[in-house]
């Protein structure tokens, strides 16, 4: 187990590191970076700010977990979402990648930002160690968080089955009683697959429609994805969206 875990640590960095090198390699002239939330964003600020990359630009935050990060490391150039109608370049982790690149996101509950800051960003770069990518040309292997409004419970139970499709199951939290609570005020919902979800893009819409639902942990590759950086403990390697 001990090996495993200091094997996807490593993976983590080396993917990290990647997406510094790319950053800086092609994107060096930009001036307003969107970033996103969770244990591999915090591991590429920390290599960006100990290489200087945010020296002089702004960064855009999906998250209060990440403001107060950049914020502890001593960083203050951070900006809210509302401020900023478009993004150079956006950077965040993913927690399933398929391999037509779609994507689950959401385990920290930062899915509605997170998605916000893509949609506005001229690039999306996501990093990933190893065993988020399954290979497989459909997502499976984690459920899919919906952020919804409290007072759609329980009628929404029925409807986020979506035809046998999930097992929603209400996240609740650890370190308080009761249910998440996102940065927004609102319930997380984990939509545990019964089945294979061959069109996340179809269900990401469909989700959408049910009255309650504020937004999915989909990311569908043609709208949402550019490029996604997957990292091994030896190298890394770098998938980009055909279009």
């Amino acid at each position: 187990m001990g090996v495993f875990v200091l094997s996807v640590s490593s993976a983590k960095r080396v993917a990290c590191f990647e997406a510094y090198r790319l950053l800086a390699r092609e994107f060096s002239s930009t001036r307003i970076i969107g970033v996103g939330s969770g244990s591999t964003v915090k591991c590429f600020l920390d290599i960006c700010l100990e290489k200087g990359f945010f020296s002089g630009r702004e960064v855009v935050v999906s998250s209060y977990d990440t403001l107060f990060y950049l914020y502890s490391r001593g960083f203050k150039n951070v900006v809210e979402p509302l401020t900023v109608s478009s993004i150079d370049v956006y950077i965040d982790g993913a927690d399933e990648v398929s391999s037509n690149l779609d994507l689950v996101k959401g385990r920290g509950a930062a899915l509605l930002r997170e998605k916000l800051l893509a949609l506005r960003a001229t690039e999306r770069i996501y990093v990933v160690d190893y065993t988020k990518y399954t290979g497989k040309p459909y997502l499976y292997l984690k459920p899919v968080p919906v952020e919804i409004m409290p007072w759609s419970i329980p009628w929404i139970y029925r409807e986020l089955c979506l035809d046998n499709l999930f097992k929603p199951v209400l996240r609740m939290a650890r370190n308080k009683d009761g249910p998440v609570v996102s940065d927004n005020g609102l319930f997380i919902v984990d939509l545990e697959p019964l089945k294979e979800i061959v069109d996340p893009e179809d269900v990401d819409k469909r989700l959408k429609l049910i009255h309650g639902v504020v937004e999915t942990g989909i990311f569908p590759h043609r709208e949402l994805v550019d490029r996604v950086v997957i990292g091994y403990p030896d190298k890394a390697l770098v998938y980009r969206v055909e279009r």
